[in-house]
């Protein structure tokens, strides 16, 4: 068996993908002053500007996180944000769609869209169709670029004889642009999910341990699968 300690050590040598996708994020808004991330988690997103970025979540460990680290963030739901009409410059949300049916989809959409102040950027990462999509119970169902793009197409644009069966925004978005997401080229082992399991040598010596180690390792060099895992999506409120 592995001491703590050294597990510790083993787990900082991992790259964590996510920090840098939530970097590209950041960047978006280099012109933006006041900032909702939404579903913000335990805060990398806000990290990066803590006197910008007002975080909301569901969750208390995450919002207790936060807290710890004198992050701004309060609880809320993400379908009924706790602010104001046009209260932010930008919003930013990341990997929370997904969660959630068509319909739910479109009324995060609705309210992340009321928020922001007319010229506001918003911005939403999610996941692309793929194997490792239904990794997660909690997934619902992949939204592509052209489906979220649908629902800001009004009703009105769609040509005759189609029947939506949703209603499109009531706000006008424009596409500004797409950024694709890319993962390290071999998955974590199923040997390796747990805790326990990555405590011990012989577990972490198997070659799909090695594998995993090396593909993570490339990944810091930007050596990734050449398949997107996801994508971000950036618009601007007209």
């Amino acid at each position: 068996m592995l001491s703590e300690k050294k597990l510790g050590f083993l787990k900082g040598l991992f790259y964590n993908q996510r920090v840098d996708w939530h970097k590209t994020d950041f960047n978006l808004f280099c012109d933006y002053r006041r900032i909702l991330d939404v579903a913000c988690g335990k805060g990398l997103f806000i990290e990066y500007a803590p006197q910008r970025i007002i975080g909301v979540d569901s969750n208390w460990y995450s919002l207790k996180e936060c807290a710890k680290e004198g992050y701004s963030v309060i609880k809320g739901d993400a379908l009924e944000l706790p602010f104001t009409d046009q209260s932010f410059d930008g919003v930013h949300c990341a990997d929370l769609i997904e969660h959630f049916s068509p319909t739910d989809a479109r009324g995060l959409l609705l309210e992340m869209s009321r928020v922001l102040k007319a010229g506001g950027l918003l911005v939403v990462g999610t996941c692309l169709p793929s194997k490792t999509f239904w990794d997660d119970p909690a997934h619902v169902r992949p939204y592509p670029p052209p489906c979220l793009l649908s629902y800001c197409i009004k009703d009105t644009q769609r040509g005759r004889g189609t029947q939506p069966s949703y209603e499109s925004l009531p706000y006008q978005m424009k596409f500004i642009k797409l950024i694709y997401r890319y993962t390290q080229l071999y998955q974590l082992p199923l040997h390796l999910y747990f805790d326990e399991d990555r405590m011990k040598l012989t577990n972490l010596l198997r070659p799909s341990s090695l594998l995993f180690m090396i593909a993570n390792l490339l990944s810091r060099i930007g050596l990734n699968h050449p398949s997107p895992e996801g994508y971000v999506i950036v618009m601007q409120k007209i």
